[in-house]
C-alpha cells in the first residue's frame, strides 16, 4: 500500500494508505485533460477523487471517503466517465451489470 494525498477541495486534503484501483480521464479536443476520476481502496473502504481542468488556473477538486461501492456511486453519479470507471474496476452499481 502506498501513502497518497487527495485534495478534498481547494483548502483541505486527506492522506491515506491504499491502492489506486483506476484512474480515468476525459480529454478535450487538444488532448488536454478535461476531467479525471480516481478511486482508491483503503483498509476501511474507498477514497473517490474528481479533478476538473487539472493543470490549469481553473482546476477544481472534489474528494470523499466512501464506506462502500454504493457511496462511490453516490459521489461520481452516472455520467459517462463515471460509468467507464465502474466498468474498469468491475463495480456493480445501479443500472450497470458486468457479465463474465
Amino acid at each position: 500500500m502506498l501513502t497518497t494525498i487527495v485534495q478534498l477541495d481547494r483548502r483541505s486534503e486527506i492522506t491515506f494508505q491504499g491502492i489506486r484501483l483506476a484512474k480515468v480521464q476525459a480529454l478535450n479536443h487538444d488532448e488536454s485533460v478535461r476531467r479525471q476520476f480516481c478511486v482508491y481502496q483503503t483498509t476501511d473502504g474507498f477514497i473517490a477523487e474528481r479533478i476538473d481542468c487539472p493543470g490549469t488556473i481553473d482546476v477544481r477538486y472534489w474528494g470523499e471517503k466512501c464506506a462502500d461501492v454504493l457511496a462511490v456511486y453516490d459521489f461520481f453519479g452516472n455520467e459517462p466517465l463515471a460509468n467507464y470507471l465502474y466498468g474498469c474496476v468491475k463495480f456493480n452499481v445501479p443500472g450497470l451489470r458486468v457479465d463474465s
